[in-house]
């Protein structure tokens, strides 16, 4: 399930624009990557995204909340069009003290022109968990 160099650079690229975007908070460009049936899961475990309109919903308040948004080691496998992918999320600002650090995972799909998002989850370890 190894993904092909071409698939991997193509799905990093498309990570790298979405997180370009979100920290621009560029909302409709964002929307633009993402396929209109998208779900997803906030990394506070209050919120199930369905589709743009949850997505947009959810964007408007995470993306000042999560401003600095960054990934490392992401890890890419791919069958055909569909891609996943897991990793780590960080976010800084120099507004808050805070650094915050958790998971991602996402579902990429090639439409033949792009890859656009079909799901993404964010989570935040337990406080047990995050030593």
């Amino acid at each position: 399930m190894n993904p092909s160099q071409q698939t991997s650079l193509q799905v990093l690229d498309t990570l790298d624009l979405l997180i370009r975007h979100w920290n621009r908070a560029d909302i409709p460009a964002i929307l633009s990557h993402a396929d209109p049936s998208c779900s997803g899961f906030d990394p506070w475990g209050r919120e199930q995204i369905l589709g743009h309109d949850h997505l947009r919903a959810f964007l408007e308040r995470a993306t000042g909340r999560l401003q600095g948004l960054g990934f490392t080691d992401v890890q890419i496998e791919a069958i055909g069009t569909i891609a996943w992918v897991s990793g780590l999320f960080h976010s800084s600002s120099d507004d808050s003290p805070f650094n915050l650090q958790g998971r991602f995972t996402a579902v990429l799909k090639g439409t033949g022109h792009a890859w656009v998002l079909v799901h993404l989850h964010l989570s935040f370890p337990d406080a047990g968990q995050a030593q």
